[in-house]
């Protein structure tokens, strides 16, 4: 018998119709936040040639920002409740304490960055391990920096109210090219280990770490492997939520937050946007340098082979093609050979979490997205973004002459 009609699932169309499904769209998002995170990092070690100044510095914002999302005192108490007791569904005949800090980044995917399958799960010990991470292109600094976050999640749920009850060690990292990705959080008090400074994080733990061997190791988290993932408790996370908390957050924790500190590395504004922008301009050149790349873009979005290569609408098309993959709603307004122009909300660019707007993306992207229109076309095109002031902004793919061209 034939089936009377065929499954169906969530895509969206590019430019020229090729189909890309939810899956790969999520997979696309993360590697883009990931490469603007590296990017951004390539900015801060100009500025600040020290990895234990530049690392501490990271560590010490990510922390008091994750801290300060939590808002007062008396509003941590009513976020441990939310974010802990509701969102995963922990019992409440388990006692308030600072290994349930643990448990908040167990989405066995990188919805949260670094979150990571919980393998042991005690009243003394948490371990996660995570075989797959889009950010291990970015350094080891990034990789410490999350232990800074992890450090308030326990401090959170801390059921004295003190700080560090827990050693926590990032034993293992894939961006120091470990196989796997591993934190462990023992209790100080059981253990008997000293407090932590930021630069102590990479250390061993006590006990013995529980190794997954290779051939047992995923290449893909259990949202994308299954659909949704089920963690100690029963809680569910569906790919859908994790590609939306991702659309919104994974700026604001790898990009924002160390964003901050890099800032004040920098002698001014005006030179950490001079760097800012020669760096996203030189990524944005090399995306595309090698022939093999060209062709591979036109045949992932579909570009018909009878459109000549000097052509502006391949960079718009693929500009079109990251707004889709980072949910950013847009109009086009013109779409010839000679001319791209799609309009997009200033505030939806620039504000994937209203709490935190990032207006340095119209900055990086114009730069990279510029610097890209040289190799993927030709020199003769670039990308501008106008009235970024304005209510609405122009992403514009134009023909443009400039005697200072970077």
């Amino acid at each position: 018998m034939l089936k009377e009609k065929l499954d169906s699932r969530k895509c969206f169309a590019t430019a020229w119709g090729k189909l890309i499904t939810e899956e790969e769209a999520y997979r696309q998002l993360n590697r883009q936040i990931a490469a603007m995170t590296a990017n951004l990092f390539q900015v801060m070690r100009i500025f600040e040639p020290s990895w234990e100044k530049r690392t501490e510095a990271i560590c010490d914002i990510a922390n008091m920002m994750n801290m300060a999302v939590a808002g007062t005192p008396e509003e941590q108490k009513n976020y441990v409740n939310a974010s802990l007791y509701e969102a995963f569904n922990i019992p409440e005949l388990c006692e308030k304490s600072s290994w349930l800090g643990g448990i908040t980044g167990d989405s066995g995917d990188e919805w949260e960055n670094m979150a990571g399958r919980v393998v042991q799960f005690t009243r003394n010990r948490v371990e996660k391990e995570l075989d797959t991470c889009p950010w291990d292109i970015v350094g080891s600094e990034l990789c410490n920096m999350t232990t800074s976050m992890f450090t308030a999640n326990f401090d959170l749920a801390s059921s004295k109210g003190t700080e560090n009850e827990v050693a926590l060690n990032m034993c293992q990292a894939r961006g120091c090219g470990n196989k796997h990705c591993r934190v462990v959080a023992e209790r100080r008090d059981v253990y008997g280990l000293p407090k932590q400074g930021w630069l102590d994080h990479m250390q061993q733990p006590v006990d013995p770490i529980h190794d997954t061997p290779r051939e047992r190791m995923v290449k893909e988290g259990q949202c994308l492997r299954n659909g949704q993932y089920t963690q100690n408790f029963g809680e569910e996370t569906s790919l859908e939520k994790a590609y939306h908390w991702v659309a919104q957050m994974g700026w604001v924790w790898s990009i924002q937050f160390p964003m901050m500190a890099i800032k004040d590395m920098a002698p001014d504004e005006d030179e950490f946007l001079r760097v800012f922008r020669i760096v996203f301009a030189t990524a944005g050149k090399n995306q595309f340098i090698d022939p093999f790349a060209k062709e591979g873009l036109r045949s992932y979005l579909g570009v018909p082979h009878e459109m000549d290569e000097n052509d502006g609408r391949i960079l718009g098309g693929y500009i079109r093609y990251m707004l889709d993959v980072q949910q950013v709603p847009y109009e086009m307004v013109r779409w010839t050979k000679d001319e791209t122009w799609i309009k997009v909300k200033s505030e939806d660019f620039t504000a994937r979490y209203e709490m935190a707007p990032l207006d340095e993306l119209v900055d990086a992207y114009e730069a990279q997205w510029n610097g890209a229109a040289k190799t993927l076309v030709s020199p003769e095109w670039s990308c501008v973004i106008e009235d970024r002031d304005e209510e609405d902004m122009l992403i514009k793919v134009i023909r443009k002459e400039d005697l200072r061209m970077l």
